[in-house]
């Protein structure tokens, strides 16, 4: 995610993450990260009900009835102006992400 970060989106892009982990634990995560160095520059947003997530099919089910149940799986979106999913990436470990060169080529 911090990749994300350095990279120059087009004009009128916003780039967003979404997260089951609560308001702390995002907080949490971006002071880390800019403590390593690699500030994170884009919103982290808070699915704590897992709407957003279910609404696109993501819920991991390994983690069914675990600590970490609700995490989904790794994703990539490419949403257009209409609303409209025009890239998606969807992946069963975390280290399989499209390249940075990818996403901007998808966009």
């Amino acid at each position: 995610m911090a990749e994300l970060s350095n990279i120059k989106l087009p004009k009128d892009t916003k780039l967003w993450a979404i997260s089951v982990e609560g308001l702390s634990a995002n907080a949490k995560f971006k002071k880390q990260n800019a403590i390593k160095g690699h500030p994170i520059t884009f919103p982290l947003l808070w699915d704590m009900d897992g709407e957003i997530i279910n609404s696109f099919g993501l819920k991991d089910p390994r983690y069914k009835g675990g600590k970490y149940e609700g995490i989904p799986y790794a994703s990539t979106y490419i949403i257009d102006k209409n609303g409209k999913v025009v890239f998606a990436h969807i992946a069963l470990t975390y280290s399989r992400r499209p390249s940075i060169d990818h996403i901007l080529s998808e966009l």
